[in-house]
């Protein structure tokens, strides 16, 4: 009856003491689980990194957007109103029909005046200037006031036309009047990839959290049991105290055992608090979100076997990572710049050429109605040439433009080395990692074979207590390291993922550019 109670004791005090140590009673943090692709869903939804980088690809959509808007015809009005009372020199005085009749002061013309124009001009990506236009004047003088000679008072003159103007050779082309819009595309699309760049890296962050987490919390069960151990040791020590089969040494042995132990614990629960912050950085997005919460696998730690051809992971890496695809489209965008740079070393060449029918009537509608009919015509052809002399702005741009292009070249192959370079890098952390975990894995059998004999030997009297925690705590590094060797494989297998470009894919998660704003999305499993 008396050894029932005390072995009932010795639970309730394990199961307090246990309870003692958790994240509530120790932390004050109340456990929130999650499973991995849960976690990941938050990345997609709430990740303010991924949300910072989308708005970059927005401003780059929304700047190709306005390059595009220099196509746009824009409507153009003017109007000018005069009054004039001007003095003529004599030749103007007998153009507008003055006499032969002596004058003691200059003859003053008057004339008012209202003329406006109206119509359409833009640029086509030919680089050819529009102008339609239309235009009225509308006249009273003291010319038109005398009928006769004249025929209309006021005179209304309406002219309808058009204005060309054809760069042939700096400005001459699309290929140099697109450039604006060429650039732009290719910076949204590097915008594009330097988002996927950072999602994926928030992905592989919160995995790599997440595993670390997994281990924590299994490393913390291995904790609890070496609590739980220790402390039935002490009570089985008790007994053989009282039987005198040891010493008062080996129970306080034991008694330090559980101290160090319930240390153990308590540094296992910090550890997962610690792996807390990137975590709920990516699924969090508001200070509002996670207080007093902390976050915990639900899942346990896998064993994921990744493929490690070399030649397969590379190919893989230079078609799919998106950081080196943007330098793919940087050194094209370098290009458009240096061939528009180059159009600029050549002097300005422009035809011009316009085409005017006039007409004249009393009134407004009649003048238009004239001009249509082409009461009368002008026509004009010409040309304008023009170079700076020295042309130092552009030879500097075309320069630097050139230097630009050359960086972005480098900077491909820059880029081949350090995938080549972090390929075989993690191949070997993946190696390594296996490798190591294999060696836990025995270090664990034979720590468990060993402490199973000091056990029997201190059941016999034959050992000490010190050996038996010895043993235990040979058993615990143990499996601490197997945990730890097996998070660490599937970290190094998600790094391999990572700097080879399939990680989205490996996870289910597929960027959607059918419409027009790329959108990462989680396939169902």
């Amino acid at each position: 009856m008396l050894r029932s109670l005390l072995f009932f004791t010795l639970c309730v005090c394990l199961i307090s003491g246990l309870r003692a140590q958790t994240f509530e009673e120790t932390l004050g943090l109340q456990p929130s689980y999650l499973t991995m692709d849960e976690a990941l869903h938050k990345v997609l939804e709430k990740s303010l990194d991924v949300k910072i980088e989308w708005l970059n690809w927005a401003v780059a959509d929304a700047q190709t957007d306005a390059a595009w808007g220099k196509f746009e015809p824009a409507y153009f009005l003017n109007s000018t109103w005069r009054e004039s009372n001007l003095p003529q020199n004599a030749l103007e005085y007998v153009q507008t029909g003055g006499s032969f009749v002596p004058l003691d002061e200059p003859n003053m013309f008057k004339q008012q005046s209202f003329l406006s124009q109206t119509g359409i001009e833009g640029l086509l990506p030919l680089g050819t200037q529009y102008r339609l236009f239309a235009s009225l004047g509308e006249f009273r003088n003291d010319l038109n006031r005398q009928q006769p000679p004249a025929i209309f008072y006021p005179e209304y003159a309406a002219a309808v036309g058009v204005t060309l103007t054809q760069p042939l050779l700096r400005g001459f082309g699309p290929s140099v009047n697109l450039a604006e819009v060429r650039v732009s595309r290719r910076n949204e699309a590097i915008a594009d990839h330097q988002w996927e760049v950072r999602l994926q890296r928030a992905i592989a962050q919160v995995m790599l959290e997440y595993y670390d987490l997994i281990f924590a919390v299994e490393n913390l069960a291995v904790k609890r049991d070496v609590v739980i151990f220790a402390q039935k040791l002490v009570g089985e020590n008790e007994k053989r105290l009282e039987a005198g089969l040891l010493s008062p040494a080996d129970v306080q042995e034991a008694e330090v055992a559980v101290a160090v132990a319930r240390e153990e614990v308590i540094s296992a629960l910090s550890f997962a608090v610690e792996k807390q912050r990137n975590i709920k950085g990516q699924i969090l997005s508001s200070l509002d979100e996670g207080g007093g919460l902390i976050f915990l696998p639900r899942d346990s730690l896998p064993m994921i076997a990744p493929r490690t051809e070399r030649n397969t992971l590379l190919q893989s890496a230079l078609a799919r990572r998106p950081d080196h695809r943007a330098a793919i489209e940087e050194a094209e965008k370098q290009a458009i710049i240096v061939k528009y740079t180059r159009n600029q070393l050549l002097p300005r060449l422009d035809l011009q050429a316009t085409l005017t029918a006039n007409g004249l009537s009393g009134d407004r509608s009649g003048a238009y109605q004239r001009a249509f009919d082409r009461q009368g015509y002008d026509t004009q052809v010409g040309f304008q040439f023009s170079i700076p002399l020295g042309n130092r702005t552009a030879k500097a741009n075309s320069a630097v433009a050139a230097s630009r292009e050359q960086q972005a070249i480098l900077n491909i192959a820059r880029s081949e080395l350090n995938v080549s370079v972090e390929i075989d890098t993690v191949i070997a952390q993946v190696k390594a990692a296996k490798a190591r975990l294999d060696s836990t894995r025995e270090s664990v059998r034979l720590g468990d074979r060993l402490l199973e004999t000091e056990q029997k030997r201190l059941g016999e009297g034959v050992a000490r207590t010190f050996d038996v925690l010895k043993a235990q705590r040979d058993v615990v590094d143990a499996r601490t390291r197997q945990i730890a060797a097996l998070a660490d494989y599937n970290k190094a297998a998600t790094q391999l993922a990572l700097v080879s470009g399939s990680l989205l894919e490996r996870q289910g998660i597929r960027i959607d550019r059918s419409r027009r704003q790329p959108q990462a999305v989680k396939n169902p499993r």
